[in-house]
């Protein structure tokens, strides 16, 4: 592989006219956020008198040069040529303004966002196969948009116009004269899709760390270049597949859980992708023919641990070896990987986004979703992608929310949680009951240690919607149904602490009275062990502002009692007043339901 790199500057990169750069379907969304985009403006307006920027480099995949448009692939920078095409065309709008710049400055710009196609027409100088591409073009032509797909993209279109019109015509003038003749890209061109991908990897090795998804991606397109045109054009339309399936959800999850449902155990985020390319090797028939697939099997230097991960390793409870298990490989074509990637991709979608069109699954996926229950998305994809049939499956789906309730709530360790749900990857998706019900029985919390825990535990701002589950599974328990505030959802229904989060600011007493007065001696000690107890709080639709009052729960009590929520409506009636022994009380009756509502499997 010979490849010669060319220092561009953008309007040289943007400015021929034969050459569109095309963004194809099996790159990722959009994704450059504010601090990269501020980043790219102020590395512009820094620059002094002849001196360059260099932004980065691009890595293209080209074809044979023919008449008309050449098209040339990015394998590499999409975002940053994305965004220098974001940039340009709110410049453009701004100098096209009365008074705004002089023709051949605006003929500049125009010039860099269009290419001539074989009959003379003008054609976008970036080209997007990918999901962004009907929004970005609605971007573009500055259509209103209620609900963007991809935030990132709205927001640089906003940001960027927001800061071009802050601009004065001169100031934007000198940017526009920097931009396109100081900063400068490298870029490298090649012909073969093999090579082409593996400089992706060579040059980001080098640099700044790749996603796993970014490194998997490149494995997998490169891979199927040197397994033949066909292959490759098949893994450009299953990446595509899978990108969409995934849309909206942790890419990088998505490859741990579908590894730990390959392997049966738990792959930490360190060694995901030597582990995939390990399975790869091992399970894909034409990569048995590859000379370097014997290095895969070897166990990889981890770059980045987290802490969990590192106690797992001084207590010996670590699985981290990406070494296949002989008696799991499982020898499928290319084209059958590629598939069963796909498959599964789509599945932890519609799990994750709890979307499988049937409402009791959607119902227990949201919960487990409001639960914080990561650690089962391999299990359960598993199971989904394995055939297990929906009754079975909502059966495994309300044992899971009881088992992982309970082991939140006596935090118990993530980890262990994860290692377990990996182990259940081997069971039998068409009867998968014996085998839950075995593990969950075998690290469930007893009823003794969950009720207590529950009276106690802290339901803090960050496990709120944790909160939020128990209360909707009490208020279904008491009264028989709770689909309209799970279907209202947090905006309109939302978790309202009886004693508020505060109560000794100023801005606390205006708005909420004076608790502290109303709560009495020590009530500012007292205040933080109880506030986030299950207690104190309850699900409301609405807005209270009580303003000043000695009694403030008093004001807060016709309130409560016009909620169409029974838990709610009914708290006047069982507590006429409401201090910390209230808060104690009301935490350890609700305990003591919660272990009915949530029992051992």
């Amino acid at each position: 592989m010979f490849v010669n790199p060319t220092s561009l500057s953008v309007a040289q990169l943007l400015g021929g006219q034969s050459e569109q750069y095309v963004i194809p379907a099996y790159q990722r969304r959009y994704s450059w956020q504010e601090k990269q985009l501020c980043e790219l403006l102020e590395d512009i307006q820094l620059l002094e008198g002849n001196d360059n920027h260099l932004l980065g480099s691009i890595v293209c995949l080209v074809g044979p040069h023919g008449a008309g448009v050449n098209r040339l692939e990015l394998v590499d920078g999409q975002q940053r040529i994305a965004t220098l095409n974001i940039l340009l065309h709110c410049m453009l709008e701004q100098m096209r303004r009365p008074n705004g710049s002089d023709e051949r400055d605006i003929a500049s710009i125009a010039l860099l966002l269009q290419a001539r196609a074989p009959d003379k027409s003008l054609v976008p100088k970036i080209a997007l196969d990918s999901i962004d591409a009907h929004e970005f073009r609605r971007h573009v032509a500055k259509e209103s948009i209620d609900k963007p797909g991809n935030p990132h993209l709205a927001f640089a279109f906003k940001h960027y116009r927001q800061w071009v019109a802050d601009q004065s015509p001169q100031m934007l003038d000198a940017f526009r004269y920097r931009l396109i003749n100081q900063a400068t890209v490298i870029r490298l061109d090649d012909s073969n899709a093999k090579d082409a991908f593996k400089l992706f990897e060579t040059i980001n090795n080098r640099g700044l760390r790749l996603s796993a998804t970014d490194i998997i991606k490149n494995f997998i397109l490169g891979n199927a270049a040197r397994f033949g045109s066909v292959a490759l054009e098949a893994a450009r339309v299953r990446w595509a597949e899978v990108i969409k399936y995934l849309d909206g959800t942790n890419f990088e999850n998505f490859f741990r859980h579908f590894l730990a449902a390959t392997l049966k155990r738990r792959v930490t985020a360190a060694y995901t992708v030597s582990s995939f390319k390990a399975v790869f090797m091992e399970h894909v028939a034409e990569a048995s023919n590859l000379p370097e697939r014997h290095w895969y099997a070897e166990e990889a230097a981890a770059d980045d641990e987290d802490e969990d991960d590192l106690k797992d390793q001084e207590n010996g409870t670590t699985e981290v070896t990406p070494v296949t298990d002989p008696a799991l490989i499982q020898k499928m074509s290319f084209s059958e990987f590629l598939q069963r990637l796909a498959s599964y991709a789509k599945t932890y979608g519609e799990i994750v986004r709890a979307q499988t069109g049937i409402p009791l699954l959607d119902r227990h996926l949201r919960n487990l979703r409001m639960i914080k229950s990561m650690q089962t998305y391999g299990f359960l994809m598993a199971l989904r992608a394995g055939g297990c049939k929906d009754d079975v499956f909502a059966k495994v789906l309300h044992l899971t929310e009881s088992f992982m309730l309970r082991r939140h709530i006596c935090r118990e360790r993530a980890n262990e949680n994860e290692t377990m749900f990996a182990r259940l990857c081997s069971t039998d998706p068409t009867d998968p009951l014996p085998n839950v019900i075995g593990e969950f029985r075998a690290l469930t919390p007893s009823d003794d240690i969950f009720e207590a825990s529950f009276a106690k535990f802290d339901f803090s701002a960050n496990v709120l919607e944790r909160a939020r589950y128990c209360l909707e599974q009490f208020e279904q328990r008491e009264h028989g149904d709770y689909s309209e505030i799970s279907v209202a959802g947090s905006d309109v229904v939302h978790v309202e602490h009886i004693i508020p989060q505060k109560i000794k600011t100023k801005k606390a007493r205006d708005e909420f009275g004076d608790w502290v007065g109303y709560l009495g001696e020590k009530s500012i000690a007292n205040h933080p062990h109880y506030v986030s107890r299950i207690g104190n709080l309850t699900l409301f639709a609405g807005h209270l502002n009580i303003k000043a009052s000695n009694n403030p729960y008093a004001r807060k009590k016709p309130a409560y009692k016009e909620s169409g929520i029974q838990i709610t409506k009914e708290l006047p009636i069982i507590y006429p007043e409401f201090r910390f022994q209230q808060v104690e009380e009301r935490s350890d009756a609700l305990a003591k339901a919660a272990v009915d509502i949530w029992p051992i499997a």
